[in-house]
Order: structure tokens, then sequence, then C-alpha cells
């Protein structure tokens, strides 16, 4: 990789693509040239580097014209210009996994559900030990990607209007709905996303056997996800305990519940934060050492990080 890295963007029409720029400004890193790529032809455009570039279809393009391919896409269809990429010596960095490959795999980032999951987690897990957990994951549908996002705004509007809306990149209407599978539904009733995330806190609080149960739902929200969390602990926690925990812990925000409004929500708190903001906190003094709250974190944000530290480490390495 001499001179300044070629960097390619998968994505770069998606939410989490106009994260992934506005951190490659934010964090001043250098580039020798940029390639902002979608799935599908598009006539949009971004800012970077006080340039405006046309964001283009990724089909047909040479690989060897970039060091680096940033995956912003969870799409299935995003997986054979992965495997391309790869297999043409390009290094990429990706939530995806089960990539078919020839060459040296890819940097495989974990997801921002199971990174802020594991951010309120560890200090729970350093001091009474966890016997299990179970999560209900409200995602928006930023998530879900830049069509999704659209898909919501016109049904709401649609419906408004007392017009018939039809779901076309979510299996139902999503607007004033509730939507509880994320993801292909697996042979025990699980999604293979939520199978995914539990892995993930599984592997960021280093215990593969901790028992991790994701149920996940699409709700009609933009952006920020919300989190509600129950778990037991080997060892029982006080509820000032698990206060004192969460309040010293670094990337997580306690909200004072004394404030009127004091509890996080998804469209208030978290935006551009790469905290874990959380609100009611309780704790019941029984044998299972049961506890609770209520998450929130901007996804996006999270993953936008995550993978901007990857690559800045991955720049570094082949700069030495």
């Amino acid at each position: 990789m001499p001179g300044l890295p070629r960097i390619a963007l998968l994505g770069a029409d998606d939410p989490l693509g106009e994260a992934i720029l506005k951190l490659l400004e934010e964090r001043g890193i250098e580039v020798g040239a940029l390639y902002p790529l979608a799935l599908a032809d598009t006539d949009r455009t971004v800012d970077f580097g006080g340039d405006t570039l046309p964001v283009m279809c990724v089909d047909g393009f040479d690989w060897r014209q970039a060091d680096i391919l940033l995956a912003a896409t969870r799409d299935t269809a995003a997986r054979r210009h992965l495997e391309s990429a790869v297999n043409q010596g390009c290094k990429t960095l990706t939530f995806l996994s089960g990539l078919d490959l020839a060459g040296e795999p890819p940097i495989r980032a974990e997801s921002g559900i199971s990174e802020a999951l594991a951010k309120v987690l560890r200090p729970i897990a350093d001091r009474a030990g966890l016997a299990s957990v179970d999560v209900f994951a409200s995602l928006p549908a930023s998530l879900h990607g830049q069509a999704a996002l659209d898909e919501l705004v016109h049904q709401t509007r649609g419906l408004f209007a007392m017009e018939e809306v039809e779901p076309e990149i979510f299996p139902l209407r999503i607007a004033f709905n509730l939507i509880p599978q994320v993801g292909q539904v697996e042979e025990q009733g699980g999604t293979s996303l939520e199978t995914a995330w539990q892995d993930g806190v599984q592997r960021l609080l280093d215990n593969p056997d901790l028992p991790v149960h994701i149920t996940a739902a699409w709700v009609p929200t933009l952006y920020g996800v919300s989190l509600a969390i129950h778990g037991r602990t080997h060892h029982p926690l006080q509820r000032d305990e698990l206060i004192g925990l969460l309040t010293k812990r670094d990337g997580v925000t306690v909200m004072d519940e004394a404030v009127p409004g004091g509890v996080p929500t998804p469209s208030t708190d978290a935006q551009d934060s790469e905290d874990v903001f959380v609100g009611r906190l309780r704790c019941w003094n029984d044998p299972n050492g049961s506890f609770a709250m209520w998450a929130v974190c901007d996804v996006l944000r999270l993953e936008a990080a995550k993978i901007m530290d990857l690559t800045e480490n991955l720049i570094e390495k082949f700069s030495n």
C-alpha cells in the first residue's frame, strides 16, 4: 500500500456509508482516492474532502484501483463483490461472514448491537458473573439501508393521505407497525442476524457458553436502536451497585431518572455518539440475581467507529 490508501466504500448510498464518510473526515484520515460504490445504479452523490463525488454502481468495478474496501452493507447481494475484491488482493473490512474465498480472509467487524450490549454487560460480568442475558432489540429503518428508510417515510405519508401502501423492502408494512422478523428464519426459530449478534456478545465477553437470547423487531423509527435488557448474575447486585458499575464504565452514560424525561430514548439521545445511554435500572433481591435496564445507542455511529478503528490499524500496519 504505497503512498496514501485508495479506499472503495460499498454502500456509500446507505446511512452506514454516510456515517463512515463523516468519520473519515472527522478523524482526518488522508486518502489517495475514494470510490463511492452502490449495489445498483443511482444518481446520488456524496461530499468528501471538499468534492462532490458520484456514487458508482459496483458492477464491473476494477478492484485493482483500490487498496481497501469498506463494506457498509449487509445485503446478501454484496457477497459476490466482496469475494471478488478479496480474491483480487483488496484488503476488505466487512460485517458479513461466510464468504467463499480463495484469497486472504477479510477483516470482520462485530455488529454495533453486539458492541453496545458488551459495553453495558462487561462490568456486570466482571463484578457478579453473568448467568444469562435476554434482550429485545427495537431496530430503526436506517439499519436496513436507505431504501428501507425511504419506504418508511413514503408509507407514513401515504397512510396520512388515506392511500394504499405496499411493502417492497420490508416483508410487511412498517409504518405504524412492528415486524418481529430481522434476517432469515433458521431451523430453531431464531433469525440469522439474531444468532450473529448473540454469538458476537459471547465473543466480546469471552464467554462462549453464556446463554444469550435476542429477539429483534423492525420498528417505525428512523434512527437509534433501543434495547430492553434482562439478565441474571451468579451473585446478586444491589441497584446502587449496578448504577455505580455503569457510571464508571467508559462509553456508557447513565441517565438521571429523577429528572422529568430523564430516560434514554432513540430519538432524543445517542445520535452521533459512540456512547450507550442507559436508564430504567432495576435489581431484584432474589436468588437468581435478576436485573434489567433500558439502553439506546446510535448503532450506525458505533459500527462506523469500529470500521474506522480497523481502517486506521490497517493503514498503520502497511505504512510501517
